[in-house]
C-alpha cells in the first residue's frame, strides 16, 4: 500500500556523553487522523516496530474507507431518483461546448519563435558595419582588413536574419493552419450538433429523435457516481411521440456483499462481515426501483423541446441463472408513463417503488426470484433490415399456384398476414431480400401490454421442411427477443419439427393451412408441388 497519507517525523536522541538513547518515530496517517508514536534503543526493533505501525495505520484507514464507502453506497443508491430530480434541465449551449472540448482537447500554442539578432534588417550604412579607422590604422595598412571583417560580420548577420525570418514565417504559417483547421473543426463539431438539435426538435424523422436521445442521455448521468456504465437502447414512434428506451440494470455483483469490515490489530487481518442475503436482495430491489425512476426522470429532461408525450421504459436484468449455471438477460420491469402527469409529480416525496405502480408497471425486481415479464413496447424495430414491399397478392389470379418466385412468395405472406391482423395494432413489413437473420417477415405488435415481436419465415419448398429452419427460427427469435416465431412453407413439416415447434411458441404453417388462410380472405390460390418441382429443373 502506498505511504501517501503518512507524515513521518524521526529522531535520534542522545545521553550527554553521546551514546544513543532512543530512536523514535511519529507517524501521522493524514487521512485518518491518528498518531502513532515508535520508540526503542535497539534499531532493528525500533524498524520492525516502525513497520508494523505503517502497515496498522494503512489497514485501518483502508477499513475505514471500505466501510465509509458501503455506507454512501446504500445512502445514495435508494435514492437516485431524488439526485436525477435535483439535476437542472440540459443547457445544450454547454452540452456542445462539453462535446467540443472533448474532442479537440485544447487550442494550439503559440510556437517558440527564433530569436532575430536585430529587430530590423541588418543595413550596411549602419555604424556597425563600417570601420572607424585610426591613425595607427593607417599607418600599418589594417584598414582593408578590418573592413573585410565588418562586411563578412555584415553578411553573416543577414543570413542569420533572413534565415529566422523564414523559420518564423513558417512557424507562424504553420500555427495560423493549425488555428483554422482548429476553428474549422471547432465550427463543424458546433453545427453538427446544432443540426443534430434541429432535426431534433422539427422530428423531421424518427431516426433524429433517438439520435438526438442517444447522444444525450449518456452524458446527463453526471449524478451517478455508482452505475455510471449504463447502456440504452432507444427508439421513437413518431405516430405518437412515444420513446421506447431499453436499458440494462447495473449486474448484481456492483452492489457490495459486505456490511462491515473491521481490523484486528491483534492478528494483523481485516475481518469481514456479510450483508444478510434478504438485507442484500432488498437493497438490489429499491435501488432497481430508484433507478429506473431516475432513467425517466433523466429521459424526459433531456427531452428540452418536450418532443416525448409518452415514455415506454423497460429495465433489463442479466444474470447467471442459478438452476443451470448459464447466463441469461431478461426484462424484469416495464411500464407507460405519460410524460404531462410524470412530470407533475414531486419527486422528493414519492416512493419509487409506488410511483412505479401508480403508471401501471409490471415486474418486481426480485434479486431472488427473477421474473421476466414481457416489454409493453419494444424498440428493436431499428435492428431489422426493413424494406417497403409492394403488394403481390393484388396481381394474381384464382388459378395461381402458391409455389412461385421465392421473393413473390415473402411478400406475398407479408399481405396474408397483414389481412389476418388487420383488426389489430400490428405492422407488418418485410426484411432485405439477402434475409435478415433468417427472417423474411417481421410483425410489431403495438398493443401496449400483450405486444411485442413476431418473426416470421417464409420457405417455398416442394420437400417437408427438415427441423433445421425451426431451430435456426428460435435463435432469431431469441436474438430480437420475438414473442413469437412462424414458419410457412407450401410443403409440409415432419414430426420432430412439430415437437420442436411446440416447445418454443412457435406456430407451423403448411401447404394446406396457408390455402385454408387465404381462402379465410376470399383468395381461392392452390398449391401443386409437382408443377413447381418441373418449373425447377427448367
Amino acid at each position: 500500500m502506498s505511504d501517501k497519507y503518512l507524515k513521518i517525523n524521526s529522531s535520534t536522541e542522545y545521553n550527554k556523553n553521546g551514546s544513543v538513547k532512543a530512536y523514535q518515530s511519529i507517524i501521522y496517517h493524514i487521512k485518518l487522523d491518528k498518531t502513532v508514536k515508535v520508540r526503542n534503543r535497539d534499531y532493528s526493533l525500533y524498524i520492525q516496530k516502525f513497520n508494523d505501525e505503517k502497515e496498522n495505520l494503512k489497514k485501518e484507514y483502508s477499513v475505514v474507507k471500505k466501510n465509509r464507502d458501503i455506507r454512501n453506497f446504500i445512502e445514495k443508491a435508494v435514492k437516485l431518483h431524488i439526485f436525477a430530480y435535483k439535476e437542472s434541465k440540459v443547457d445544450y449551449d454547454k452540452y456542445v461546448l462539453s462535446v467540443i472540448n472533448k474532442e479537440l482537447k485544447s487550442l494550439p500554442s503559440e510556437p517558440q519563435y527564433d530569436k532575430i539578432i536585430e529587430p530590423i534588417k541588418p543595413n550596411k550604412e549602419s555604424e556597425k558595419y563600417i570601420f572607424n579607422a585610426k591613425w595607427y590604422h593607417k599607418l600599418f595598412g589594417m584598414i582593408e582588413s578590418k573592413q573585410k571583417l565588418l562586411d563578412s560580420e555584415f553578411e553573416n548577420d543577414i543570413k542569420l536574419f533572413e534565415k529566422a525570418i523564414l523559420t518564423n514565417k513558417n512557424k507562424k504559417l504553420k500555427f495560423d493552419e493549425s488555428i483554422l483547421e482548429y476553428n474549422n473543426r471547432r465550427n463543424n463539431i458546433s453545427q453538427r450538433l446544432k443540426n443534430m438539435y434541429r432535426n431534433y426538435s422539427e422530428v423531421k424523422d424518427e431516426k433524429d429523435v433517438v439520435k438526438y436521445l442517444k447522444n444525450i442521455i449518456v452524458e446527463r448521468f453526471k449524478f451517478n457516481n455508482l452505475f455510471s456504465d449504463l447502456e440504452f437502447d432507444i427508439n421513437f414512434d413518431k405516430s405518437d411521440r412515444t420513446a421506447v428506451i431499453n436499458f440494462r440494470f447495473p449486474l448484481e455483483s456492483e452492489f457490495p456483499k459486505a456490511k462491515e469490515y473491521k481490523y484486528v490489530k491483534s492478528r494483523k487481518e481485516i475481518k469481514e462481515t456479510l450483508i444478510k442475503e434478504k438485507d442484500r436482495n432488498e437493497l438490489i430491489k429499491n435501488t432497481y426501483y430508484s433507478l429506473y425512476i431516475a432513467v425517466a426522470i433523466e429521459i424526459f429532461k433531456v427531452d428540452i423541446e418536450n418532443i416525448v408525450n409518452a415514455l415506454v421504459l423497460n429495465g433489463f436484468y442479466k444474470g447467471i441463472d442459478k438452476r443451470t449455471g448459464k447466463s441469461f438477460e431478461a426484462c424484469i420491469m416495464t411500464s407507460k408513463i405519460e410524460s404531462t402527469e410524470f412530470q407533475d409529480l414531486n419527486f422528493n416525496n414519492i416512493n419509487p417503488r409506488d410511483t412505479f405502480k401508480y403508471f401501471s408497471g409490471k415486474g418486481i425486481p426480485d434479486a431472488s426470484n427473477i421474473t421476466e415479464v414481457q416489454p409493453i413496447r419494444f424498440s428493436e424495430k431499428s435492428k431489422f433490415k426493413i424494406i417497403d414491399s409492394d403488394s403481390v397478392l393484388v396481381n394474381l389470379s384464382a388459378e395461381t399456384n402458391l409455389a412461385i418466385d421465392w421473393q413473390d412468395f415473402e411478400t406475398l405472406i407479408k399481405d396474408v398476414f397483414e389481412l389476418e391482423f388487420r383488426e389489430q395494432d400490428i405492422e407488418i413489413k418485410n426484411t432485405q431480400l439477402s434475409n435478415d437473420g433468417g427472417i423474411d417477415v417481421v410483425a410489431f405488435n403495438k398493443n401496449p401490454y400483450t405486444g411485442g415481436i413476431i418473426v416470421l419465415q417464409a420457405k417455398r419448398y416442394t420437400n417437408t421442411v427438415t427441423p433445421e429452419p425451426v431451430r435456426a427460427l428460435k435463435g432469431s427469435m431469441d436474438e430480437h427477443k420475438a414473442i413469437r416465431g412462424i414458419l410457412v412453407t407450401t410443403s409440409d413439416f415432419g414430426g420432430s419439427s412439430r415437437e420442436f415447434a411446440s416447445q418454443h411458441n412457435i406456430t407451423l404453417i403448411n401447404g394446406e393451412m396457408l390455402i385454408d388462410l387465404f381462402k379465410k380472405h376470399n383468395y381461392n390460390f392452390h398449391i401443386d408441388l409437382e408443377q413447381a418441382k418441373l418449373q425447377n429443373k427448367q
